[in-house]
């Protein structure tokens, strides 16, 4: 999987193992159902102009990435309104960061060890990543 920043063409190379959580659960209608005041149902429909991509490590020991690249995401993350070229399984998507749950990225790491001088190591650790698909 490539990510590239739109505006300086800056790339990432992440590995290709995630699964995308949300790929079959999504609806592209969204609907709202309220009552009027006879106690008629007034419903509302809609296409959503977007498209949810969560990618998540399919096993706990699948989609390792290094601190340096977990680094460049977190910085990329923390730009609003940064447009990014996902190319992932033979398609190309224009995503920006999704923070509708609070944060774009959920990092675990792989371990917590400190080696003998003092100075902890830094694992690899497994991300989720949260996107939002802005052209159809």
């Amino acid at each position: 999987m490539i990510l590239t920043r739109t505006d300086t063409s800056a790339a990432l190379t992440l590995p290709d193992d995630w699964y995308w959580e949300d790929e079959h659960t999504w609806t592209p209608v969204e609907q709202s159902v309220e009552p009027s005041l006879t106690g008629a149902a007034l419903i509302q429909e809609s296409t959503r102009q977007y498209r949810p991509i969560t990618l998540r490590p399919w096993s706990d020991v699948a989609t390792w990435i290094d601190r340096a690249t977990l680094a460049t995401l977190a910085t990329w993350s923390r730009l609003p309104g940064l447009t990014l070229t996902l190319a992932w399984m033979g398609t190309t998507r224009t995503v920006l960061w999704r923070y509708d749950s609070g944060k774009c990225l959920d990092v675990d790491p792989i371990d917590h060890a400190v080696d003998d001088s003092g100075t902890p190591p830094l694992p690899p650790v497994r991300v989720t990543l949260r996107f939002l698909q802005v052209e159809a």
